[in-house]
């Protein structure tokens, strides 16, 4: 039985429980650098790799923690008391295969200190910062050095030799359960918005899509979450039914609220092929 938002679905779901650079400060929204798909034919030689991390993106203003989207995070004060008074980027990460620790722990309102003990806070950019992306690398390298704390790193950027060592880097990267590859480009100023300077490389794509709808479960999901009704922005709607933990079928992602899937392609009606759920987008 396929249910959109009905009363019966809604009462289910319910009942269920080394010089430094000048920089500016702010604590309003601060505009990031966004990355798109790589593309055959790219001229790998302009860009430095790095992998790609399972985390949430974070932005350090200089004086406060921030989301991409400028939604406060509550962290321990030991976590931030080293930071400059200069704003750097990068990744709150836990390891690979443990986003789920990050997302349980950075965004509590309530910092837990044991659980904060186990996020680095990876640093891969500096917004307001001068020059190209290699001078920033290396004031990042210095900045954390300087810091001299264990949980603030930074993200490592090699050169790329050629397409076929940049492919073999991201066959070992997912061979140990890593997401994928980021390329940026070596000459490339901070600039705000998508484009190219920014590259990510994955085995498989994963895309966004909101949620509009429930079908329930059978069998052994009895009263459970059987499939997410999602819509993607070109309006093509579908199903998403596995990647769920017994928990996330319990609780669901709410309605309107924007998830993330992975998939293989799309067929040619536009639909992704074998979609599964990763998890609810943080803003």
């Amino acid at each position: 039985m396929q249910i959109r938002l009905t009363i019966v679905a809604s009462s289910i779901l319910f009942s269920l429980q080394i010089s430094q650079p000048v920089f500016a400060t702010s604590e309003e929204y601060m505009p990031l650098m966004h990355a798109k798909n790589y593309q055959d034919g790219i001229n790998t030689a302009e860009y430095w790799k790095s992998e790609k991390l399972d985390g949430i993106r974070a932005i350090w203003n200089g004086k406060a923690l921030k989301t991409r989207s400028g939604k406060s995070l509550i962290a321990p004060e030991w976590f931030t008391e080293a930071l400059p008074n200069f704003p750097v980027e990068g990744e709150l990460w836990a390891g690979r295969g443990n986003f789920h620790i990050v997302q349980q722990t950075v965004l509590d309102k309530t910092p837990h200190t044991q659980s904060w003990k186990k996020i680095s806070f990876m640093l891969f950019d500096m917004p307001h910062a001068a020059g190209d992306f290699r001078k920033r690398y290396f004031n990042i390298v210095h900045t954390v050095n300087q810091i001299d704390v264990d949980h603030i790193k930074y993200v490592v950027h090699t050169p790329i030799a050629s397409e076929a060592e940049l492919f073999h880097y991201l066959d070992n990267v997912s061979g140990e359960s890593g997401e994928g590859v980021m390329l940026r480009k070596v000459t490339s100023r901070y600039q705000a918005g998508r484009s190219t300077d920014i590259l990510k490389l994955k085995k498989f794509h994963d895309a966004e899509a909101r949620v509009i709808g429930y079908r329930v479960g059978r069998g052994k999901y009895q009263g459970m979450l059987g499939s997410l009704l999602v819509k993607l922005d070109n309006g093509i709607e579908f199903y998403i039914g596995s990647g769920f933990s017994d928990d996330q079928r319990k609780h669901p992602p709410e309605i309107g609220s924007t998830v993330t899937f992975r998939h293989n392609g799309y067929t040619d009606n536009g639909v992704p092929k074998f979609a599964r759920y990763l998890r609810e987008r943080s803003n």
